[in-house]
């Protein structure tokens, strides 16, 4: 943690990205066939990111200072060697550490893996779009709710005295949007929280879908009534006021990669090492090159002049940050503080 103080300290002073939370991607090998995601479309080698691979990167993020750190796929349940990576991105996200999983495998899998993570304080995140035929339809599995709803009775089961905190992820569309509430306090008597998003296809990674685009009216209005000052929801309350105005059309924010640089750079580590931002591809390797060389080099640079015509997102991921970082009153920062300090207490 000191050293991690001096090191942010260090690219305050130089004005360098902080990388204020990184995504590493272990693999693009998926047990769902998400209708809104076309990671598993993903066609690179390796299709699982090496251990020896990932130590490496780690040991990068190490040298140039990483706090916040998330470990996805694909379905990370399926990389073999999981655990020794937990254990490594243990050692490099001092502040926190989430693991990113479907839940949707083999129950004794999910088991073994969610008591290393509770045993460690190591954060998990899951995901929840609908119930019944409508989730089967949005994931492209079967028996998904039922699935995922059981594992996560099973983890809160295990999870004691552990902090590690558990969140589902609902990505709100024009399809689901009647089950939201549903979605919630479903959740909510398993004892995980959630967080709310709205489908997108921004980045390479997202399909576009007609149908899943929302669609503003008495339904948005309604469940945007509900969520606000939800206590089963971590966003921010200005991402969720924000939402309506935004699908209206009315809400633009400036991308937070051009407006603050230095505090909210957000990096996406994909398996075969490519660091990417938001949406334009790769702008480096770490495995082939350290962040530093990366942050500071003319690819990272063109990026940003790129994303400075963007018309703009309203996701948890970019968003929210910006909101959480410049709110628009003393009140909203109030307001942020106090939601921050909850989360805290309750993990």
């Amino acid at each position: 943690m000191l050293r991690n103080a001096y090191l942010t300290g260090k690219k305050l002073i130089r004005k360098h990205p902080l990388n204020s939370s990184t995504e590493i991607r272990l693999t693009h090998l998926c047990t769902q066939r998400c209708r809104q995601c076309q990671v598993y479309k993903r066609n690179v080698d390796p299709a699982v990111m090496p251990l020896e691979d990932f130590k490496t990167i780690a040991y990068r993020l190490r040298q140039y200072g990483s706090n916040i750190g998330f470990i996805s796929g694909g379905e990370s349940l399926l990389v073999p060697h999981l655990i020794p990576i937990l254990e490594e991105a243990k050692k490099t996200f001092p502040v926190a550490l989430t693991l990113v999983t479907g839940l949707y495998a083999k129950t004794d899998l999910v088991q073994k893996v969610a008591k290393y993570c509770l045993e460690n304080n190591i954060n998990i995140q899951t995901s929840l779009d609908g119930l019944g035929s409508l989730g089967d339809d949005l994931r492209g599995a079967k028996n998904f709710s039922e699935t995922v709803l059981h594992h996560m009775n099973l983890i809160n089961d295990l999870k004691g005295q552990s902090k590690s905190l558990l969140y589902t992820n609902i990505v709100i569309n024009n399809l689901n949007m009647d089950q939201v509430p549903e979605l919630i306090a479903k959740a909510r008597t398993r004892g995980w929280k959630c967080t709310v998003g709205l489908y997108h296809h921004l980045t390479e990674t997202t399909t576009k879908d007609r149908e899943l685009i929302i669609q503003d009216g008495p339904r948005l209005e309604k469940l945007i009534t509900f969520l606000d000052k939800n206590p089963d929801i971590l966003n921010l309350n200005s991402f969720i006021r924000g939402i309506r105005p935004y699908v209206q059309g009315k809400t633009t924010l400036p991308c937070p990669f051009v407006a603050s640089p230095v505090l909210m750079t957000r990096s996406t580590i994909m398996e075969n090492g490519d660091l990417t931002l938001c949406w334009g591809g790769p702008i480096g390797n770490l495995l082939k090159e350290d962040l530093y060389s990366i942050f500071t080099g003319k690819r990272y640079t063109q990026r940003l002049n790129e994303y400075s015509s963007c018309n703009g997102c309203w996701t948890t991921c970019y968003t929210q940050r910006y909101l959480l970082i410049k709110p628009s009153s003393a009140a909203e920062a109030w307001d942020n503080t106090r939601k921050l300090w909850k989360l805290k207490r309750k993990s």
